[in-house]
């Protein structure tokens, strides 16, 4: 698939300018996160992160995190006792307008980390797993913001939409005006209800990553029970991948 070979060109190509330069061993690490994926590979037996952030707003330069989860899944299971969760002092405050959405007021994150202290936490954690999020762009602009600062180069892994999967092949039906309608993928609220997926905690970055881990299980049972159960179709239902240049 010639957009896995282009992100493994842009990876050699990092790797080729960095040759020499000490990285600490989580950057390190990431620079490697192509090197095991095989287009033929069973995608369930891969390893998948699925992360949610919560900011204080939708700009990218203006905005910042507040809360990150990440759930795993492996062999398409969720292990509930391999989780990521931490709220993020975002440097600024939080306008009335984000906390009505996510319910994150100053006091909670007055003595949380910043975000650098949490996102290489995350990076540990995150390995050279495939990243999964819904709308899973917005999550890796902030990511990126900070891995460039300061490793030199963006997250390596491979990175998919959940929502651009979910038009793809698990949209129903009744979903399709509203597709039409709104020239965009189906809300991660209809999807969940689609599956009879309850939503703990809607709007917070746990809940909305536990109900795309359990959507993305349904993606890849979905992918098995029609035979096409590959990585390679995995990310032709991705619709596009998601370059690590970010």
């Amino acid at each position: 698939m010639l957009s896995l070979l282009h992100a493994r060109l842009r990876n050699h190509w990092i790797r080729t300018r960095l040759r020499g330069r000490k990285l600490q061993p989580p950057a390190d690490t990431n620079l490697m996160a192509l090197d095991h994926l095989g287009l033929n590979q069973k995608a369930k037996s891969l390893r998948y992160v699925v992360l949610d952030l919560e900011t204080t707003g939708l700009s990218h330069s203006r905005d910042r995190v507040v809360s990150m989860a990440a759930f795993r899944v492996v062999e398409g299971r969720i292990p509930l006792g391999d989780t990521f969760s931490s709220l993020v002092n975002p440097g600024r405050t939080i306008p009335p307008s984000a906390i009505r959405i996510h319910g994150i007021v100053p006091s909670m994150v007055a003595d949380a980390d910043s975000f650098a202290e949490v996102f290489d936490q995350f990076l540990q954690y995150l390995g050279t797993d495939i990243l999964v999020g819904y709308h899973v762009r917005f999550d890796l602009h902030f990511l990126n913001i900070y891995m460039k600062q300061q490793y030199g180069f963006p997250l390596q892994n491979l990175a998919l939409d959940a929502s651009l999967m979910c038009r793809k092949i698990v949209t129903p039906q009744h979903m399709g005006s509203y597709t039409r309608r709104y020239r965009g993928n189906p809300s991660l609220d209809a999807v969940a209800r689609h599956f009879d997926i309850d939503i703990v905690q809607r709007h917070t970055a746990l809940g909305d990553a536990l109900a795309t881990a359990m959507i993305f299980q349904r993606i890849l049972a979905e992918l098995e029970r029609k035979g096409s159960g590959r990585l390679r179709n995995l990310l032709s239902v991705s619709s596009r991948l998601l370059s690590p240049l970010g």
